[in-house]
């Protein structure tokens, strides 16, 4: 009996599992009670009306299935609001899906975003923040709106979207984060013109970015002017020797931290790592949206780096022509 008990404790833990996988939930937003309003998660009234009132916790499963719906609407939003479009990417079905500006291919510059790991999808820089706090602080939109004002294209990856359909089947070229995210760079951002292309990627987006630097050298070595990060958890290097020597020069890594946003802040790992600066806020899923004025200015500087090397070429070559 002293061995059954363990068992006997986890049974109804099980079955309470059981019951919450069963549950049926809406489909949309409005089906659960809920609308965004002013950016802000607001419950409806008998009669669809917005109230005062914001997210109230019932259960876990309640929560997701909600994430879940909230996800959908980020979708709709990056489209209608962030003027993107839904682009299909891997070599077979099922397919995964993207979102990127029209001028994704041929605009001088690219923005790259790369979300963090778990639930959140394309847009989501925080599932928690969307629900408690409001779109700005959770999503992507405040940064899609800084590029496509300031001439940035735009590509917007989905790294957690790995499978599909009610068998969970994985998604041919984004069975994991790092998959995807190479099959994204290989069949849409390498086939750009951008000569300045800047990554900015959350928490494990990190991690995947230093993965396309080992895969993408020429690229990193070549095009990619700016990596900015926000409290991510890489805890490596691409590996090659030329593309640290690049990442240490042209990245970021703002971190979690109570000092002024901008504040250097002591590396991790020694001195081969991306210099990291507080993001001026503690909390990991609060580091985007803190830091994000600051990335505004370091995308700016990124962006004048081609020309500001083609004026250098032009007057080293005017030099040679007076000798």
């Amino acid at each position: 009996m002293f061995r059954l008990r363990p068992l006997l404790v986890l049974l109804p833990c099980m079955q309470a599992k059981k019951v919450k996988m069963s549950q049926e939930f809406p489909t949309t937003l409005a089906g659960f009670g809920y609308g965004f309003c002013d950016g802000k998660l607001r419950k409806l009234d008998s009669e669809g009306q917005f109230t005062e009132e914001g997210f109230q916790f019932v259960d876990q499963a309640h929560y997701e299935a909600l994430g879940d719906v909230i996800g959908e609407e980020v979708y709709t939003l990056l489209e209608k609001q962030g003027k993107l479009d839904r682009v299909d990417v891997g070599p077979s079905k099922p397919k995964s899906f993207i979102f990127c500006s029209n001028d994704h291919l041929t605009s001088d510059k690219l923005l790259v975003m790369i979300h963090g790991s778990g639930v959140v999808r394309a847009g989501q820089w925080a599932r928690r923040l969307i629900i408690n706090e409001d779109l700005d602080k959770g999503t992507m939109l405040p940064f899609i709106a800084h590029a496509r004002k300031t001439g940035w294209g735009v590509v917007v990856m989905n790294t957690n979207m790995n499978t599909a359909g009610k068998k969970d089947e994985d998604i041919p070229g984004s069975e994991s984060p790092e998959n995807h995210a190479h099959t994204v760079w290989e069949n849409i951002v390498a086939k750009s013109e951008a000569k300045n292309i800047v990554i900015i990627a959350h928490s494990y987006g990190g991690v995947v970015t230093m993965e396309l630097a080992r895969s993408f050298k020429t690229d990193f070595l070549e095009r990619v002017s700016g990596v900015f990060m926000t409290d991510s958890v890489h805890y490596k290097l691409s590996g090659d020797k030329e593309v640290i020597k690049k990442l240490e020069k042209i990245g970021k890594n703002y971190v979690g931290s109570d000092l002024e946003v901008g504040t250097p802040v002591e590396k991790m790992f020694g001195s081969k790592d991306i210099p990291r600066f507080s993001a001026g806020h503690e909390k990991h899923e609060w580091t985007s949206w803190s830091a994000m004025e600051e990335i505004f200015k370091d995308m700016e500087k990124a962006g004048t780096k081609d020309s500001e090397k083609e004026d250098e070429d032009t007057k080293d070559q005017e030099k040679k022509d007076e000798l």
